[in-house]
């Protein structure tokens, strides 16, 4: 489908769909046509403004879930992939993301839009190796897109990333991921002055975790600590305040509360240093959770978490937050074929040019369903509410995805997509539309 095609999940396209600020300081690891978002977490995410397995930083990740994932925080293998097995045992998953598509407003405007057909490849190679109950997957892919109307966005992303999870024994594991992101933020994503080309960027990544109790326990540790050195490599005279490091760490414990329910308090930490001394961002933002992860029935799983967050900045002259903050996701399955998704949350962050920073405030809905063995569809509606806080502008964006796949054959998938995006602004110009068609061929082995 389109979404993966631009190294997206359709479960996570909401900031695909609406939203220019509320992850600005994101910067997914493969950007494409349509907004960029984070990568679909697995179950035990590194916390808020952390960092996630594919590398990238992530702001919207909804953590602290019940149920054991695949891995701590090795790459998930692709469901429709077959390995290949090599003689030493490394299990290899190829894939091949080809897509043609049409953009109606490249550069998120309301004056003098730009529109173009553009195609994209996408080359993934995965490699998996188990050794005595641990995991390690190491991962690389490369992502090309191509105007044909607009060559000066054309643009060339790729992902490094090794990473191991490791199991001491049936109450103690430990997760570990090292990434190397070069990544793009396209024209008119951030709030920065436009420049003739999109934003390059490089960002070298470490993220580990910790976990003490069993799945089964009462009660159970996980701790996280990451690191992100991200660095902006051309337009420098409007990127180089963006130059960033992020350190985080995060702690959080569940307890279980029923059979298939578990409480979780959560503690979250994120100090942001910005290189040039002409930046006035750096700020250390905290976030305190409470709340319940579960699968009460065999139909509904979620975890919905709220509580309190603070941004402070090291300019005491610079407004801050202190606040209501939340993440919730809720899964219904009333058949096995069919699923309705419901994500809500509310963060801050950074500026990226308007504003001493952005609350962000996010609603999705999406039902996918599968109609028989070939053929799945999936709609969604979602909301995106930006405060530029200290600047007096808010923006108000209401995204619209509708996605057809079909299996042609075991190996082989095709989908067409379709996404809108409407955002108004009290700033009459920042309000605009955009739209973005594409079909696409997904490959596997």
């Amino acid at each position: 489908m389109f979404w993966k095609v631009l190294g997206l999940s359709s479960f996570t396209v909401l900031p695909l769909l609406i939203g220019t600020s509320a992850l600005a300081q994101s910067g997914a690891a493969v950007p494409a046509p349509a907004e960029p978002a984070p990568s679909t977490p697995s179950t035990y995410q590194l916390s808020g403004t952390g960092i996630a397995p594919s590398g990238e930083l992530n702001a919207t990740t909804v953590t602290g879930t019940s149920t054991p994932s695949l891995g701590i925080l090795t790459a998930p293998v692709n469901a429709s992939a077959t390995a290949y097995r090599t003689e030493s045992g490394v299990f290899l998953y190829p894939t091949l993301l080809v897509g043609y598509g049409y953009d109606d407003n490249l550069t998120r405007t309301n004056t003098g839009q730009i529109s173009s057909s553009f195609v994209r490849l996408v080359p993934e190679l995965m490699a998996e190796l188990k050794n005595k109950g641990d995991r390690y997957t190491a991962k690389v892919n490369f992502a090309a897109t191509r105007y044909m109307d607009s060559e000066n966005d054309n643009a060339t992303t790729a992902l490094l990333e090794l990473a191991g999870d490791n199991y001491f024994s049936s109450r103690a594991q430990a997760g570990w991921v090292l990434a190397r992101v070069d990544g793009v933020d396209p024209r008119g994503f951030t709030q920065r002055t436009v420049s003739a080309e999109p934003d390059k960027w490089h960002s070298n990544n470490l993220n580990g975790r910790f976990a003490y109790g069993a799945q089964e326990a009462s009660g159970r540790f996980e701790f996280d600590l990451g690191t992100q050195a991200k660095t902006y490599d051309n337009n420098r005279d409007v990127t180089t305040v963006a130059d960033v490091t992020l350190n985080s760490m995060a702690g959080r414990f569940f307890y279980r509360v029923g059979p298939r329910t578990k409480a979780v308090v959560e503690y979250r930490n994120a100090k942001a240093n910005y290189v040039s001394d002409q930046s006035t961002d750096d700020n250390t933002e905290q976030r305190y959770y409470a709340g319940l992860t579960w699968e009460a029935t065999a139909a509904t799983t979620g975890t919905v978490k709220v509580g309190r967050m603070t941004k402070e900045f090291d300019l005491a002259s610079k407004q801050g937050y202190g606040g209501s903050s939340w993440e919730a996701g809720v899964r219904w399955s009333p058949k096995t074929y069919s699923i309705v998704d419901l994500q809500t949350t509310r963060s801050t962050a950074d500026s990226t040019g308007v504003g001493d920073y952005t609350l962000n405030t996010s609603t999705s809905l999406g039902w996918s369903h599968k109609w028989n063995q070939s053929l799945g569809t999936r709609v969604l509606v979602s909301v995106l509410g930006t405060d530029f806080v200290g600047s007096g502008r808010v923006d108000n964006a209401l995204g619209l995805g509708f996605m057809v796949e079909y299996n042609m054959l075991r190996w082989l998938k095709i989908g067409l997509d379709f996404g809108r995006t409407d955002n108004s602004s009290n700033d009459p110009t920042q309000s605009y539309k955009r739209n973005v068609t594409g079909l696409t061929l997904n490959a596997t082995l």
